[in-house]
């Protein structure tokens, strides 16, 4: 039986007399429909409901505000950071398809959005109203959808040509032959179907048209969740130097906005006496070394071995705003590169506390081969004890099971921002999947901005009450047992 293959004839152009005037994507669709993911993924975070729920964990989580800072404002310019970042990635993207669009509008879009706040007039009027976007996003969104059923669909008729070939080769009967064949075409038409309704067939410049007018309308939309006026530079497009941003109490920007977007006039900073909103940038001012071990002294250790400790409580770890001003920065492990392997440290301990009875050498071996340097260093400091300690601490249960709780609650709020790492990495890696996950996890959520000393401290005693978990425990089911350390 004679076959040809698939891919050629599979995509015939309807027009061939239209092909050089008005070319489709065909299969960069994938990469344009990942940039239609990204797009709805930014402006799912800039919806009231994820903004309100975004606030409140920036005010409320223990983890953010003891590793990053609890200066609610700061958090929020590395949020407005994060998606102006993303914003400009997808923006480079749509740059570079819209070179091989047919109308020239669309041939030079390298630098639009060099600063997302001082855009061209040219391009006024390009950004869509707010339920003509909602439309847009669910249409990006369905586009996400039939592409990666077109994906799977794609692989599944690859291996099936394949397969086909081999029978034809191997001269398989004219029965099975002919089954096999049928359901090959029948195949073939599915993946016909699914991409007459993909971006396959939509031509360059219907693609970087929609994503181009859902750039301008999602820098709209931010400039009104963060209150951000035409030509007023924000965050890392903010100068520094000059002491902030400020915004402007009855800009006509802010009218105007209003009017497109009326349900979000709540969303606005609060306005000061003086009718603009200051917004302070900085961080936790200890000029810390993170390569030193951390003394007992440390107001940094004292957060975790005090019980009662939290985050309003007055004391040396609480700064005030002025001394947040300060332009040291400490390193975080963002900029150290151990965010993601911190993360994994804390859910392998995470994972070894749910079942401390059954955890083995080799379990201890692996955890303590993850440390790096200055956490084993500080871990050795910290399991240098007397003899006496050794023996109070072995027959007194009440300071081991004091232990215990402090150990519990390090975890349950150092817990959730290895978890959201884990998830911000993983969402940004798994390339097959288009929409991917859809959490919307920001780096502010995650261990990427925590400060490097403060966390290698917080890890250090989690490894420390793990170690008295497993010793109490084991004393619970024998206690003639005086014994468990990890190292």
């Amino acid at each position: 039986m004679k076959d040809s293959s698939w891919f050629p004839t599979m995509f015939p152009h309807k027009n061939k007399g239209l092909e050089l005037e008005d070319p489709v994507i065909g299969i960069v669709s994938f990469e344009a429909t990942r940039m239609m993911c990204k797009v709805v993924n930014i402006w799912n975070c800039l919806t009231d409901r994820q903004m309100s729920l975004l606030k409140e964990e920036l005010r409320y989580s223990l983890g953010i505000r003891t590793l990053i800072s609890d200066d609610h404002n700061y958090l929020m310019d590395l949020v407005l950071e994060e998606i102006v970042d993303n914003l400009k990635c997808v923006a480079i993207s749509v740059a570079r398809l819209g070179k091989k669009c047919v109308d020239p509008v669309y041939h030079h879009l390298d630098h639009v959005f060099d600063n997302p706040f001082e855009i061209d007039l040219k391009w006024c009027g390009w950004e869509y109203r707010l339920k003509k976007m909602e439309k847009r996003v669910k249409k990006m969104k369905r586009f996400a959808t039939i592409m990666l059923q077109l994906h799977d669909d794609l692989d599944r008729l690859s291996a099936q040509e394949i397969r086909l070939t081999k029978m034809q080769y191997n001269g398989v009967n004219k029965g099975q032959l002919h089954e096999f064949h049928q359901k090959v075409m029948w195949l073939r038409e599915e993946v016909s179907g699914l991409r007459e309704m993909s971006p396959w067939v939509r031509t360059y410049d219907y693609v970087v048209r929609l994503l181009l007018r859902s750039l301008f309308t999602i820098v709209e939309r931010i400039k009104v969740v963060f209150g951000i006026t035409t030509g007023i530079r924000a965050s890392g497009i903010r100068d520094l130097n000059e002491g902030g941003c400020f915004v402007g109490k009855n800009s006509m920007c802010t009218v105007a906005r209003a009017s497109v977007y009326p349900s979000d006039r709540s969303s606005k900073r609060p306005i000061s006496k003086n009718g603009y909103t200051p917004a302070l940038c900085g961080r936790y001012p200890y000029p810390y070394p993170s390569n030193k071990l951390a003394s007992r002294n440390d107001p940094r250790v004292r957060i975790f071995q005090n019980d009662n400790y939290g985050p309003t409580k007055k004391g040396n770890f609480t700064v005030n705003a002025k001394k947040r001003m300060v332009s040291f920065q400490e390193p975080t492990l963002g900029s150290a590169c151990l965010a993601l392997r911190y993360a994994n440290i804390i859910l392998f301990i995470e994972n070894l506390a749910m079942s401390p009875r059954f955890m083995s050498s080799v379990a201890r071996e692996d955890l303590y081969d993850m440390l790096t340097t200055n956490v084993k260093l500080s871990l050795r400091e910290k399991l240098f004890l007397s003899k006496k300690e050794k023996d109070l601490l072995a027959y007194d249960e009440s300071i081991a099971s004091d232990r215990k709780s402090s150990f519990q609650r390090i975890l349950d709020w150092l817990s959730p921002l290895a978890h959201n790492m884990i998830k911000w990495y993983s969402e940004r890696s798994f390339e097959k999947q288009p929409m991917g996950s859809g959490a919307n996890v920001l780096l502010v959520q995650t261990l990427y901005y925590a400060d490097q000393a403060t966390s290698e401290i917080a890890i250090t005693e989690l490894i420390v009450g793990l170690h008295y978990v497993c010793k109490y425990s084991q004393e619970v089911i024998d206690k003639s047992f005086m014994g468990c350390s990890i190292f």
